[in-house]
């Protein structure tokens, strides 16, 4: 946030929709996830007065990856379009999960250290 007496600039997380039953391209389990925007706005005695940098992301509640949405596709989404993962772009989430228990993995390891499971 950057505050100038009574104005300022601050990033801000709009929640706009979720998505149930969907299955997460990161980690393989069926999730809840949501669709949310992001962008930064120019405030005035804390009034938004304009917003830019818009920017739209899924976030699945499995795992900590998160994909950004294209911006035409993410307003598919807000009228009421079914997710479709095939059109998500993954932006973090690193490692790699195991397929039997679920759990996040170094990806460095070659096996699961909750389960034994060889990583493939």
């Amino acid at each position: 946030m950057f505050f100038f007496g009574i104005f300022g600039i601050q990033d801000r997380e709009k929640h706009l929709r979720d998505f149930d039953a969907t299955v997460c391209p990161s980690c393989g389990r069926l999730s809840r996830a949501e669709l949310i925007e992001v962008f930064t706005y120019f405030h005035f005695f804390f009034i938004p007065i304009f917003q830019w940098n818009r920017r739209y992301f899924v976030k699945f509640r499995c795992c900590p990856a998160i994909f950004s949405v294209d911006k035409e596709y993410a307003e598919e989404l807000k009228r009421g379009a079914d997710l479709d993962v095939s059109r998500l772009h993954k932006v973090f989430g690193h490692g790699s999960y195991c397929p039997e228990c679920g759990s996040y993995v170094d990806p460095s390891f070659n096996f699961c250290p909750y389960c034994g499971r060889r990583i493939s």
